[in-house]
């Protein structure tokens, strides 16, 4: 009865299994390896347990028919050893090689447990596998009696544990430590991206020397790319991740003189940005005839407008960003002292943006616009072609724009020193 109580205790004593999360995945210390495993039992195994349970437990049937007690104690064993870092179980129907993959752990070992009634002994069959090359494997077998449950605890795994050892140290290789901010995806160093925990640090078994091409994502900062050439004595890479506004004010000049104010929303760094503002050409620079011609009434070269455009998704740092863009623009008028708005121009444009210090971007487009009200077109006359597309209206070209693109939000006092790209 005492030592029954006494495996109980040493059950509570070691708590519930660990459970296969990301964030347990991400604390893996840089000098060794996590290891999945898994473990299965024929049928006769319970039977074996129950039947010579009175036989050594004089009298008593203890637990160590339960399959918690033989996976508490691997896990107990493995622990102790300096090369592993956790044993994380998976499920009897799982692919191990697949989670390996996807998780980044390098290491699977199997054991199948099955029993013999005549002799009461257990027979372990296990194998030890390589996740990501599958070139190397160990396998091996030993048996017993059923042991006691001091025994499971103390050396019942001490053959297995030696041969994971030696495996563990030929497979063990030097990792990257990725600093960033929580939650960023980094891929290019392990089959599927990885993702930097709550702690900012991320570490990837990968070989020494070597040179990787990565990206960064997260979504509210800019996403990175760049290579980075590991070494041994310079295993760390740093992110300079900036953060990423999604509210901006466009300062920008029309056909490089004509100034114009645009209020946009970009949700994304990638994908769609939507604008609304006003183009004039009252005021600009070098503006001569025909703004002082009499026939022109100055109130239609007022233009307030929408815009929607598209960033094309290319990584990089202070690298030019491919965007395409719209706008429609609509007219002021004044018809017998009332005033109105009377649609435009259709405005088309391809166009490069790019970041500069502080957070500022560059923007130039260049494009072609529909003008659509005939009565308008004389206020225009500042492009190198404008033939006519009968009673629809007419082109022209080209649209020319540059300017600055101002983000709208607190900037952070101080990044995260950047590495190599």
């Amino acid at each position: 009865m005492v030592r029954r109580f006494l495996g109980f205790c040493l059950l509570c004593s070691l708590g519930p299994l660990p459970s296969l999360s990301a964030e347990e995945l991400s604390s893996t210390r840089p000098n060794a390896v996590t290891v999945l495993y898994r473990m299965t039992f024929d049928e006769n195994f319970y039977f074996i347990a129950q039947s010579a349970g009175p036989y050594l437990w004089e009298g008593e049937v203890g637990p160590i028919g339960e399959q918690e007690a033989w996976y508490l104690s691997l896990e107990a064993t493995l622990s102790n050893m300096p090369c592993i870092a956790q044993a994380l179980q998976i499920a009897a129907a799982a692919d191990p090689i697949q989670i390996g993959v996807e998780a980044g752990i390098p290491l699977v070992l199997e054991i199948q447990i099955t029993g013999s009634i005549e002799t009461a002994e257990v027979f372990i069959a296990y194998q030890i596998r390589e996740t990501f090359t599958e070139s190397g494997m160990i396998r091996g077998t030993f048996s017993s009696t059923i042991p006691r449950q001091e025994d499971l605890f103390a050396y019942f795994w001490l053959s297995l544990a030696g041969e994971l050892d030696t495996f563990a140290i030929r497979v063990l290789k030097p990792m990257v430590e990725i600093r960033g901010k929580s939650g960023t995806l980094v891929s290019g160093f392990t089959p599927l991206p990885q993702k930097i925990p709550d702690s900012g640090s991320l570490f990837l078994v990968s070989p020494m020397p070597g040179t990787f091409s990565w990206k960064a994502l997260h979504k509210d900062y800019v996403p990175l790319a760049g290579t980075f050439l590991a070494e041994p004595d310079q295993p760390v890479l740093e992110l300079n991740q900036r953060r990423f506004y999604a509210f901006s004010v466009d300062l920008g000049l029309v056909q490089g003189r004509s100034p114009e104010l645009w209020f946009s929303w970009q949700p994304n760094y990638h994908g769609w940005r939507f604008s609304v503002g006003l183009q004039q050409k009252v005021v600009g620079l070098v503006y001569l005839s025909p703004v002082d011609s009499p026939e022109i009434d100055r109130r239609s070269l007022w233009l307030p407008g929408v815009g929607v455009a598209y960033r094309l998704p290319i990584h990089g740092s202070y690298v030019p960003q491919l965007f395409f863009s719209a706008a429609l623009m609509g007219r002021l008028y004044d018809a017998s002292g009332t005033w109105g708005l009377r649609l435009g121009n259709v405005l088309l444009s391809l166009g490069y943006d790019w970041e500069v210090p502080l957070g500022f971007r560059l923007f130039v487009e260049l494009g072609l616009g529909f003008s659509l009200q005939d009565d308008f077109i004389s206020a225009d006359r500042d492009h190198l072609f404008q033939p006519t597309l009968g009673s629809i209206g007419q082109l022209e070209i080209p649209r020319f724009r540059l300017g600055i693109r101002v983000p709208l939000g607190k900037r952070e006092k101080k990044g995260i020193v950047a590495g190599p790209q």
